[in-house]
């Protein structure tokens, strides 16, 4: 952002009880130090823990401007 403070939005993709496909926003977070992977793996880990959805992910997606890159997890 042009105040040089990052944010990431976390955002929940799934298919409801009735086939629907959902989304919804679980987190909006400062991204504290460098937009390494690492960093940014470490503040989805933390999202994913407090809600208890460690064992329930299946894709990880990160849109950059350039090009979106999809990690499939386990």
């Amino acid at each position: 952002s042009s105040n040089l403070i990052a944010f990431m939005a976390i955002v929940a993709h799934y298919v409801n009880n009735d086939g629907q496909l959902e989304e919804l926003l679980i987190d909006f977070r400062e991204l504290i130090g460098e937009h390494s992977g690492e960093n940014m793996a470490e503040a989805v880990w933390q999202t994913l823990s407090t809600y208890g959805l460690q064992d329930r992910v299946c894709y990880l997606s990160r849109s950059p401007s350039r090009s979106p890159q999809l990690t499939r997890l386990g």
